[in-house]
């Protein structure tokens, strides 16, 4: 046999070992019955594969799953978890009680298991020990809560040098990364002067900012394939993690993608994680932060920035269209402008022509039961508190059809003194036939206000400042007043409305 052709064989047989080949898994007590494999993407389980066992004993062909972390799932979805890391050949596990197959699991063949669960029998008895004292310091004194807290920081230093130990020992090992992922690193105290005054008061957090990537290869697909990457990019993006200011977390998420392999349609890593703060922020309830969906939006989903490859074409243009309407109402820029007329349809007024130190641009309808209760307690306020202190009312209101009447009555009715302006149907109708002749006294923009402004269901309140940026928006009665009180120096004035009384939220359920 010729040395060349003895090399290659050599290689065949090594690249044969690379790969997991057989999982083995003996449960005593087992019944024969269907076996699921399922994968971890992120936070969720997957159905991976299928297998019948035979007199407890379960086997799957782990050749054709990637690294990862896996669970066995027999019937009463109990089921256990595993590493297949496809840098071993075999994994050949045990357990002796089908009650609870961890507390007697023993690991035969899989240096990543053995690894994974002393970790998992380390951290369960240091949980339990946590839990007795966690306990004992609610009922303890003064002194003994002092102790205790000290106790319990001697513990995290003791799971901290395990978690570093495991990391620094197996760095090539799928459980090296999990481990390494899950731990929370000991952050310094903030450097003082001769008299014990802190000199930077933000030094912790920027060191935590800085450092709690440390180690992470963000091109290794396997890191999604556990729910522990999930949890610790999870908890970056939130209050326990980023200071929550859109900008800020704009610069963070840049800077951790573009560690990322963009074009790698195998690495799931920046899908998950392009996916997951685009999802987050689309979803939050914070004022502001939908300033960071829309940066997600156009720099991965929409053209000509278009490296979602895992979304559909028309979840695609779903996702880019709710960018575009949100996109012209992020706080901080400018105020999209609104010319339309008043209830005579003669005048038109222009938003952006108002002069106010703050303006309130405020979305209603007539018909809308929300509004009805709203409209005059904005009338309330302006009367109040508003108007003598430089704050104006822009209200567009629904004035099509039969509402145009409806709009004027509730304007008369409820003596409602702040502007008041809306799209009418004569001006509605010249705006469909010919809308090249409003357009010396308008704008298409403001023709088309529930679109630029995204009033998907009202009432919707906003305010700008006179420079006409855009600083608040989606607030209730009660938020309104207190951020003006807060805006024109009467913080501790008197509340007219609170969350108790106001009684209806910032806008209908009904779209309008």
């Amino acid at each position: 046999m010729s040395k060349k052709l003895i090399l290659v064989l050599v290689a065949m047989i090594a690249s044969l070992g690379v790969s997991a080949q057989n999982l083995k898994f003996e449960v005593k007590g087992l019944k024969d019955t269907t076996i699921f494999l399922a994968n971890y993407m992120g936070s969720k389980l997957y159905y991976a594969d299928t297998t019948e066992s035979k007199n407890g004993i379960i086997t799957f062909d782990g050749s054709k799953q990637p690294t990862g972390l896996y669970a066995v799932i027999t019937p009463g979805m109990k089921y256990f978890e595993f590493i297949l890391d496809n840098n071993e050949k075999e994994v050949h596990m045990t357990t002796t009680n089908s009650n609870n197959f961890i507390a007697e699991m023993e690991v035969k063949k899989s240096e990543n298991n053995k690894i994974f669960y002393d970790y998992i029998f380390f951290m369960t008895k240091y949980k339990q020990e946590g839990q007795k004292i966690s306990e004992e310091y609610e009922k303890a004194d003064e002194k003994r809560k002092e102790e205790i807290k000290e106790e319990m920081k001697k513990m995290g230093d003791v799971i901290r040098e395990e978690q570093t130990r495991i990391w620094n020992e197996n760095k090539d090992k799928f459980v090296g990364k999990m481990v390494w992922l899950s731990s929370d690193m000991k952050l310094p105290e903030a450097p003082k002067d001769e008299n014990g005054v802190i000199q930077d008061s933000n030094y912790v957090y920027n060191y935590y900012i800085a450092h709690y990537w440390d180690g992470i290869d963000f091109k290794d697909p396997s890191l999604v394939r556990s729910p522990v990457y999930h949890n610790k990019l999870d908890k970056y993006f939130s209050d326990k993690g980023l200071v929550q200011v859109p900008d800020s977390i704009i610069k963070y998420a840049r800077i951790m993608i573009d560690q990322m392999d963009w074009k790698d349609e195998d690495n799931k890593v920046f899908q998950y994680t392009v996916h997951h703060i685009t999802s987050k922020y689309e979803k939050s309830k914070i004022m502001g932060m939908d300033k960071v969906f829309v940066y997600m939006g156009q720099n991965f989903y929409c053209d000509p920035n278009n490296y979602a490859y895992w979304m559909t074409e028309e979840n695609t243009d779903k996702l880019c269209e709710r960018v575009d309407k949100l996109g012209g109402t992020i706080i901080g820029n400018p105020a999209p402008m609104v010319i339309l007329t008043d209830s005579t349809e003669k005048k038109w007024i222009n938003s952006h022509k108002i002069d106010a130190k703050y303006t309130v641009l405020y979305f209603w309808d007539p018909d809308c039961g929300h509004c009805k209760k709203t409209t005059p307690k904005l009338q309330t306020l302006y009367e109040k508190k508003f108007k003598d202190r430089d704050v104006e009312i822009y209200a567009i209101g629904k004035a099509t059809g039969e509402d145009f009447e409806k709009w004027k009555k509730f304007i008369r009715d409820n003596n409602l003194t702040f502007i008041n302006v809306g799209l009418t149907q004569s001006i509605y109708n010249i705006a469909m036939e010919n809308p090249a002749e409003l357009l010396k006294y308008t704008t298409i923009q403001s023709l088309n206000y529930t679109d630029t402004w995204d009033i998907y269901s009202t009432p919707r309140i906003f305010v700008m400042d006179e420079n006409k940026i855009l600083r608040f928006k989606g607030l209730a009665i009660w938020q309104l007043e207190e951020i003006i009180d807060n805006l024109t120096g009467h913080k501790d004035d008197p509340k007219i409305f609170t969350e108790e009384n106001s009684g209806t939220p910032d806008h209908d359920d009904d779209t309008h």
